[in-house]
């Protein structure tokens, strides 16, 4: 069984608490291990540079490259993905979820399940829940919460959608790749340009959440798997490099 890294020791009375986010990305690079490349996806369709599409064939070549991402860059980008998350009213309460487009990129999947498990908030990946969210918010935005039980169940759609690649400026947090572009965000009825959105200099990362170790977190096809329980699947499914 993997040790954590407690916020609150467990006791006699009490089951503690931790992350397992923390324990991928918060205190290995708080043990040097900041430059580590732990995430990798293709090579991107639009090579960029500060935010813009490349057109130069010679800089095309040199820029399509596979995407590398060391532990600090997946920190900061899933952190202020988490931050995006509750600059749309999600709060990680144990109604919320996310569930993801199977078209989002690999790199934009893995940031989005980081982000929402950073503040608490449930992630849904089975194929049967992206394939239903997919249709509804085709036919309707409106459709981002369902009832489960007597409690509602406000749901968070991160999916593809057909927008410009965003210019860098005054609103820019920093002149690097998002990693989110072309995905969106869908809450409660409402889309917003992850892309645009993780540049608007409003948008603050967001610090990681003490969570109890039976807190559920993640849903797959197989299994349900908990705080404790995610941090082997997020290993071997999402950072497999770490």
């Amino acid at each position: 069984m993997t040790d954590f890294h407690y916020f609150e020791a467990p006791t006699d009375t009490s089951a503690g608490t931790l992350n397992p986010v923390f324990e991928l990305l918060d205190f290995p690079i708080a043990m040097g291990g900041a430059d580590d490349i732990v995430l990798t996806g293709p090579v991107p369709d639009q090579p960029m540079v500060d935010g813009r599409v490349v057109t130069d064939p010679r800089l095309v070549k040199a820029l399509s490259k596979p995407v590398e991402l060391d532990r600090a860059e997946v920190l900061d980008r899933s952190a202020k993905l988490a931050g995006v998350l509750r600059a749309m009213g999600i709060n990680g309460t144990e109604n919320e979820r996310v569930i993801i487009a199977e078209d989002v990129p690999p790199a934009s999947r893995a940031l989005s399940i980081l982000g929402a498990l950073r503040i608490g908030v449930g992630v849904d990946v089975r194929s049967a829940a992206a394939n239903t969210a997919s249709s509804a918010t085709s036919s309707s935005v409106e459709a981002s919460s369902a009832q489960s039980g007597d409690d509602e169940l406000t749901t968070v759609f991160v999916h593809t959608i057909d927008a410009a690649p965003i210019e860098s400026g005054r609103a820019s947090v920093k002149a690097i790749r998002s990693q989110f572009e072309g995905v969106g965000i869908t809450v409660s009825g409402e889309t917003a340009n992850i892309d645009q959105a993780m540049r608007d200099s409003r948008v603050e990362p967001a610090a990681v959440v003490a969570l109890l170790p039976d807190r559920a977190l993640i849903v797959t096809d197989e299994t349900s798997l908990d705080a404790r329980s995610s941090l082997d699947w997020l290993s071997q499914e999402l950072l497999p490099e770490a």
